[in-house]
């Protein structure tokens, strides 16, 4: 059957006990096992699979851990860009500016936690008002959007240096991004000033006066250039801090704040992958799923999945015979991995039906230790262990209309790619990297 690429037998134990003096604990009491009651086994196959990359529906992104915000072009993804829209929250209410506040400065502070890509290219970030408001009782998607203003409250280029400190007035800080708004936008910073006493005095009103801020980045403009920026809006160091002064004094300070009860969420865009490379758009967007046998995909933020489908196995044995899974691994390779576009941390692997519903494996529920999944950065692969899942397939017990879906983890919060080795690729390179199904197996009675 052509989706068995290869079949050996471990008989290399079984002669070491043969020749050995001294008989091992596990083999006392074998001589009296009649030759018909013993077992066969410790057999090894690589099972062909079939697979194919298709772009993900989008992600929930609303309330998330952190945010991203960039654009980076990917030279085989193409170009993806992240916005963050977010409410402002009063960090206490019964604030009053006083008499004829008059700003001297306000900045738009952004605490950063990484970067995903190139960290030295130049990044455009434009940040805008909202004109409708988000509620934090909503679900959010990564395709969604709010209605904000055509021009930009302000614009800021910069090269990010995510992980490096930031001194102000010696004072050493943790990376974090700032930007000036007070020069640019001083209607926007007169209509906080004009906030009515009503909305500083409890925050359901302030979010409804003042919607909140829509900041993102212009498209990359170059293969290979740009970043992401990992944003953690709930931190100290993120806020919009007014500096100001009114007839009672010269020297005040006032910020608006994102906390957990503050409703955000990110917003992503692949543009539909008219930038990707022509092999992956032949594959993704067309539809060849032949191309599945040569590279594979996965991309966080919404983008790309893969479908694993695993044969009826029946061809594995004669008809009639029963075996037993003792061991199956999905390996999945990196073959991308000298890219500056890091592969994800993590692997999520589950069932999927035809109408997108989602069924987690019983393998899943021993632990991650045992079902894997995690980057092994030396051997630059990810395994699954899944022999529940492949003795259902073999028993005819498991629901054909289903197959297994690949996905990047953390896909809202991470700004990951992988490219991995197809199911069968005429590629010498990247044949030791294709996707596979070990699995031992021992013959029954």
């Amino acid at each position: 059957m052509k989706q068995i690429i290869q079949k050996t037998c471990w008989f290399v134990f079984l002669a070491f006990l043969a020749g050995s003096c001294t008989k091992e604990p596990d083999q006392i009491g074998t001589s009296i096992i009649p030759p018909t009651d013993k077992l066969q086994y410790g057999i090894d196959t690589t099972i062909l699979l079939d697979a194919y990359s298709i772009v993900e529906d989008s992600v929930r992104t609303d309330e998330t851990s952190q945010n991203i915000l960039g654009s980076y072009w990917d030279p085989i993804f193409g170009i993806s860009t992240a916005g963050i829209y977010t409410q402002l929250s009063l960090p206490f209410v019964g604030h009053s500016f006083g008499n004829n506040p008059i700003i001297d400065s306000a900045i738009l502070k952004l605490a950063i936690k990484g970067a995903y890509g190139d960290s030295t290219s130049l990044l455009t970030v434009n940040v805008y008002e909202l004109l409708d408001t988000i509620s934090y009782n909503s679900i959010y998607y990564s395709n969604n959007s709010i209605e904000h203003s055509t021009v930009p409250l302000t614009s800021k280029s910069f090269i990010a240096r995510p992980y490096d400190s930031v001194y102000i007035d010696s004072v050493k800080y943790a990376p974090h991004l700032r930007i000036r708004l007070d020069q640019s936008a001083p209607d926007f910073i007169q209509k906080i000033f004009s906030t009515p006493s009503d909305a500083l005095s409890q925050n359901t009103e302030f979010i409804q006066y003042l919607k909140g801020l829509y900041i993102t980045a212009e498209d990359a403009t170059m293969p290979g250039k740009g970043s992401l920026l990992y944003v953690n809006l709930e931190s100290a160091l993120t806020e919009l801090i007014l500096y100001y002064k009114n007839d009672e004094s010269d020297s005040l300070s006032f910020s608006l704040v994102v906390n957990s009860a503050t409703a955000r969420f990110n917003h992503f865009d692949h543009y539909g992958y008219a930038h990707a490379d022509p092999l992956f758009k032949q594959q993704v967007l067309y539809n060849d799923k032949t191309l599945g046998k040569e590279r594979l995909y996965l991309q966080t933020m919404g983008g790309i999945k893969t479908v694993v489908k695993i044969p009826d196995l029946k061809g594995l044995v004669a008809d009639g015979q029963k075996i037993a899974i003792t061991e199956a691994k999905l390996i999945i390779s990196n073959a991308d991995a000298n890219s500056i576009y890091s592969a994800p941390d993590n692997l999520v692997l589950f069932e999927e039906d035809t109408t997108g519903q989602v069924y987690f494996l019983s393998e899943q529920s021993i632990g991650t230790e045992y079902f894997g999944g995690i980057y092994n950065s030396n051997q630059q692969n990810y395994y699954f262990r899944i022999p529940r899942y492949i003795q259902d397939i073999f028993d005819g017990t498991r629901d054909s209309t289903r197959h297994l879906t690949l996905i990047a983890s953390s896909p809202s919060v991470r700004g990951n790619r992988l490219v991995f080795g197809g199911t069968n690729p005429t590629n010498p390179s990247l044949y030791e990297k294709r996707l596979r199904l070990q699995i031992v197996y021992t013959f029954l009675p």
